[in-house]
């Protein structure tokens, strides 16, 4: 009788396992076809090309910003070297002439 019961048991328990990996399937199933279903419309489509273009012409302007402050930075290295070197000129200038 022991085994008997055993393989009421085992069989329970498949039919259970069955049942979950068919709602597991069957829902994965309609997710995935729900998911995937209708695509992109012409719509959707032309607002991405025009958040690319929008994308494209504000890196354009961050590039030139960048190159501008490139060049600002430049200019203020320069206008310090000359500080420096004015302020040379006037410390040689103090010692020279008391």
């Amino acid at each position: 009788m022991p085994n008997k019961n055993q393989e009421v048991l085992k069989m329970a328990k498949m039919k259970n396992l069955f049942f979950i990996l068919l709602t597991v399937v069957t829902l994965g199933g309609s997710t995935f076809l729900v998911g995937c279903g209708g695509g992109v419309d012409e719509e959707q489509i032309q607002q991405l090309n025009d958040l690319k273009a929008a994308v494209d012409a504000l890196q354009s302007q961050v590039n030139a910003k960048n190159d501008e402050k490139s060049g600002l930075q430049k200019q203020i290295a320069d206008q310090e070297a000359k500080i420096k070197e004015w302020q040379g000129i006037a410390d040689q200038m103090r010692k020279n002439c008391p």
